[in-house]
């Protein structure tokens, strides 16, 4: 929820699901992305479960259209049906949310802090404020953490760091700060959503990175300038409908890192991008979420 100085809303958006059990891994995923604050298990066998999913506000479009754009963006078949949805007041929201929103640290250095988590230990590692908004990104996800692991890691491993990096579908910029604080000079981004777009102005101000990290609306053709790292969180078909982009922008011998993914679709990312000049290098399995790993080869144009 964005932390503003207006009234704190006293209301939030409220759906009850059930789905197959075998889906409730893409279904969290893509209701995160649409900026869903969290999800609780209401029941559950050994073939569906029930899922109550809470949003600051109800999903644009109505609930029909969040479970249409899932089966269309995804290419899924997967029947939802949606037993109760609607306002719920709360007594005080930012509480509320606050309860569901912890500092997570990640990897060896990495510690993800809520806007108003001032007085937390650090420990040592590297702080990442997020104000939670509408752009997927707070470092409870499984693609996320791998994102931010294999992002780590990568660097971590460089005697020299990339300059610049690029994060298509930058979402919250949690990659992004993430990547200043590693050791980044500077971080060029952009998503589809304004909301998002804001968010980021909004996260890399708390962090104090408002002049390295920049983001713009649009799609990633807006970019022009290549960077020898790129760094995308996004759904599979998101990621196959950019990969020209994703090889015209990550420059000759650069890295490309991919997050986002679930099981065998990080094969089928490989293979889609090993096309085009990319040499896959490494993965990072949790959970079956996956992480890839790409450079691209020298000799391609």
């Amino acid at each position: 929820m964005k932390q503003t100085d207006s009234p704190i809303a006293q209301t939030y958006f409220e759906i009850c699901c059930t789905l197959p059990i075998e889906a409730e891994e893409l279904w969290s995923w893509f209701c995160f992305e649409k900026g869903a604050l969290g999800l609780e298990t209401l029941a559950e066998s050994s073939v569906e479960l029930t899922l109550r999913v809470f949003f600051e506000h109800k999903p644009s479009g109505g609930v029909q259209k969040l479970i249409e754009d899932f089966r269309s963006e995804t290419a899924s078949e997967t029947i939802i049906k949606i037993s109760e949805e609607g306002i719920r007041p709360v007594e005080n929201w930012q509480t509320n949310w606050r309860e569901h929103f912890r500092p997570v640290k990640v990897g060896q250095s990495l510690i993800i802090l809520p806007a108003w988590e001032t007085g937390f230990e650090l420990d040592g590692r590297l702080p990442v404020w997020i104000d939670p908004g509408q752009g997927f990104g707070t470092g409870h996800h499984l693609s996320t953490v791998l994102a931010l692991e294999m992002l780590e890691k990568y660097l971590l491993s460089k005697d020299t760091l990339p300059e610049c990096m690029l994060d298509i579908g930058i979402g919250s910029g949690i990659l992004a700060i993430a990547g200043c604080r590693l050791g980044i000079q500077k971080v060029r981004g952009v998503d589809l959503e304004t909301e998002a777009v804001a968010e980021v102005e909004r996260n890399s101000g708390l962090n104090g990175l408002s002049v390295r990290v920049k983001a713009v609306v649009g799609q990633p053709s807006s970019l022009e300038k290549p960077a020898p790292l790129v760094i995308s969180n996004m759904l599979l078909r998101e990621l196959i409908d950019v990969r020209l982009d994703l090889l015209r922008l990550t420059s000759p011998g650069g890295t490309l890192i991919c997050s986002g993914l679930l099981g065998e679709q990080a094969d089928e990312l490989s293979r889609s991008v090993s096309q085009l000049g990319f040499e896959y290098r490494s993965t990072l399995d949790r959970e079956n979420w996956r992480a890839v790993q790409f450079t691209r080869l020298e000799n391609q144009s």
